[in-house]
């Protein structure tokens, strides 16, 4: 017997946050033709709600409404109800998230849409409390509301929803645009940002903080070029900041989704798997900048937690974890003093508290969010402690708090595997191999990139976004051929396996047939082989995650560069001159793209290895490649010239007498080979110099353990002589 009263046809998807409502009394459709058609055949409006299985808000609408049997009836009598994932299907949430702005000026998920049958957009908004407070009004009302204006109002609703049609299909690339002039704008993008600083707390604005790794990197990509001493500093003010806040997880590794305060201590709790490869793979390239080790520790804690909660047994990477645990959220990360003592002792507690700001609580239990409070230096004096002894204390400390987190009920895992977000996680890990030399991943990367290869690439060269309980399914959107796209090349990059350009140049092959635009340039974010909507739209502008045309763009010229392609050159550099009018409206939001029209606008740095892999000699090259930030390079390798026929940049460029070399041509010549990491870095223009106090802070902590350490081990060694003992 069937324990729920209630099942609708959402039993039948396998999407996490579908299923999440296949027990809700009200009668759900996935999105599809059955739905469409019993809405014209019965002439009612459609209410499409769009959310993801992480998302707060939409839980507690579901909790408050979907669950409801009074609302349920309600919607079930007067609309026909679809609910979509929308990591599933961005193309859809895009189409539909853009007309909520349209129609109330502001957008955010849940989406609560009301279509007429033919799934044009005529009222709706986010969420909706069951009744009217927040200054909104309660859903019954909206469910009324929308009936009476699709049933009573009919003639308006042809012009309402002809307005935001036009909205929709307005031309967003232009190949008329003329030139873009990159770095006017992207200086003219840094001092936007340079006004909304948060000088103290990091980030932008003054209220909560959501990480923008594409602004971050465009700040990074600044001080390269020009040595700006204000970019660098804004950006390490805000990732440290955001490394010591709350919206780290100070314990497991891993970003949550954003900081509700100005201060980045008590976040959203849900952790994204994109948010996570964006900021790894920037911490990385802060590494190279400025040599500091907190910006290797960051991304190899988020690996850490990565490999141990989010991948799956097949090598791929699960797409989030909830904010929520037992209908609560931030519930799996809050502590109490009581618990601290417990776990710790009083000493060790005395010092954790006060490290990660832990009060005793008041009222409600178990609210404190870890944050690094107090300084290494600070807890020196004020506990009076060596340092290498407090390090010990922290280290031993943090892990046996992980362990007893552990033992609670966990978050939940949405354990859908979504290509664009995996493939921008195997960027993070290839560029973690090659900047940190960890070799375990570069295997991680490889295993996640053949997974989608073999799962998601299809026989007909149609790559899939989904993969959800053994079935590969929904065609993919823009972002996954991009991303996937950009992660093949970084694959090739860190192991100089042919196979990834292979694949690498059958995906921008089919990138192009299915999204370019060859009227106006840039590319739209559904293929010619996906479902038609009510519009095709393009995005320009980043979001939360990176401009998918940016990554394209970027993704085809290097590409274009190591088969000296003139197409994938031509569709690049136009591509970014297409959005010339929207950049150049707001250039801060489109970071992504402008850094591609950086990579258009300088000179490229071409460095081409021959040479036997494990030769200690080639590694040593590869290394000193790595070390410093440099964004705008293209590198290949060519062992006895037997790349030249597919990687035609390496052709010509063998081992001199027997002995591994590098080739680096910049402005259009090559040096003479060289066969030393260090006469390499000496070919290349050096990176600007890092003029900041701050950035000695790691060596004066190692310096002063060193010499404690040397103390203590000097008192040892006369304690163990006196005594006549051997140690």
């Amino acid at each position: 017997m069937d324990k729920f009263k209630h099942t609708n046809r959402l039993v039948k998807e396998t999407s996490p946050y579908l299923l999440q409502h296949q027990h809700n009394p009200v009668d759900w459709y996935p999105w599809g033709v059955e739905a469409h058609e019993r809405a014209k055949t019965e002439d009612k409006p459609i209410f499409l709600s769009i959310g993801y299985s992480s998302c707060h808000w939409c839980h507690v609408m579901a909790h408050e409404s979907f669950e409801c049997e009074k609302t349920a009836h309600i919607m079930n009598e007067k609309f026909i109800n679809i609910k979509v994932d929308r990591e599933e299907r961005p193309d859809i949430d895009a189409v539909y998230m853009k007309s909520i702005i349209a129609l109330v000026g502001q957008g955010g998920w849940p989406i609560s849409l009301f279509l007429t049958p033919d799934c044009k957009p005529y009222f709706g908004g986010t969420y909706y409390p069951p009744t009217t407070k927040y200054n909104r009004p309660g859903f019954s009302q909206v469910l009324e509301k929308a009936f009476t204006l699709y049933n009573e109002q009919k003639n308006d609703l042809v012009t309402r929803t002809q307005k935001i049609l036009e909205k929709l299909r307005l031309p967003e690339s232009s190949f008329d645009a003329g030139l873009i002039r990159a770095h006017r704008l992207i200086d003219e993008a840094v001092h936007i940002m340079e006004e909304r600083f948060d000088t103290e707390e990091g980030g932008f604005g003054s209220g909560m903080k959501f990480p923008e790794p594409m602004n971050y990197t465009m700040l990074l990509r600044h001080w390269a070029r020009t040595g700006s001493d204000e970019s660098i500093q804004m950006l390490d003010k805000t990732l440290t900041k955001m490394a010591g806040g709350g919206m780290y997880d100070q314990l497991g590794g891993g970003f949550h989704r954003y900081s509700t305060d100005r201060h980045w201590r008590i976040p959203h709790f849900e952790k994204m798997l994109y948010d996570n490869a964006l900021l790894a793979k920037l911490y990385i390239d802060m590494a190279q900048a400025t040599k500091q080790d907190l910006y290797s520790e960051v991304p190899r804690d988020i690996f850490k937690y990565i490999l141990c909660e989010m991948t799956s047994p097949e090598g791929a990477f699960y797409s989030s974890q909830d904010a929520d645990t037992d209908g609560e959220e931030g519930r799996y990360y809050f502590w109490e003093m009581k618990e601290l003592l417990d776990l710790l002792g009083p000493r060790n507690a005395k010092i954790m508290s006060r490290y990660f700001g832990v009060v005793p609580s008041k009222g409600t239990a178990r609210k404190n969010v870890l944050y690094i409070k107090e300084s290494i230096e600070n807890l020196v004096k004020l506990e009076e402690i060596a340092i290498f002894e407090l390090d010990h204390i922290i280290r031993t400390s943090k892990e046996t708090l992980l362990q007893a987190r552990k033992k609670r009920a966990r978050p939940f895992t949405d354990k859908k595997i979504i290509t664009g977000w995996n493939a921008l996680m195997i960027t993070a890990f290839a560029s973690g191999y090659m900047v940190l030399h960890e070799k375990n991943y570069l295997e991680v990367a490889i295993r996640a990139g053949e997974f989608l290869w073999n799962n998601m690439w299809t026989e007909n060269n149609i790559l899939l976004r989904i993969y959800s309980n053994g079935e590969s399914k929904i065609d993919g959107c823009l972002e996954d051929y991009a991303y996937f796209l950009e992660a093949l090349i970084a694959l090739y990059e860190a192991s100089f396996d042919l196979l990834w350009i292979e694949r690498a140049n059958q995906i921008a092959t089919k990138m192009i047939d299915e999204f370019y635009d060859e009227k106006d340039g840039g590319f739209f974010m559904s293929g010619l082989s996906s479902e038609v909507l009510i519009a095709r739209l393009k995005n320009s502008a980043d979001e939360a995650i990176p401009s998918a045309n940016a990554i394209a763009v970027l993704s085809l010229i290097k590409l274009g560069h190591l088969l000296i392609n003139k197409r994938y050159l031509d569709i690049g550099t136009n591509s970014v001159n297409a959005f010339k009018q929207k950049i150049e409206k707001n250039p801060a939001a489109h970071s992504g793209i402008l850094a591609a029209a950086d990579f258009v606008a300088c000179s490229t740095t071409e460095v081409i290895f021959s040479g036997v892999l494990k030769d200690p000699a080639f590694k040593d090259m590869q290394d000193a490649l790595h070390q410093d930030y440099r964004p705008n390079k293209i590198v290949a390798w060519n062992e006895n010239d037997q790349a030249s026929n597919l990687i035609p940049l390496a052709e010509g460029k063998v081992t001199v007498n027997g002995i591994s070399s590098v080739y680096v041509c910049q402005e259009e010549a090559c040096h003479p080979p060289v066969s030393s990491g260090k006469a390499l870095i000496s070919l290349l223009k050096p990176p600007p110099e890092i003029r900041l106090n701050i950035f000695n802070y790691d060596k004066q902590i190692k310096d002063t353990e060193i010499k404690e350490q040397g103390k203590f081990l000097g008192v040892m060694d006369q304690i163990f002589r006196q005594s006549g003992l051997k140690k």
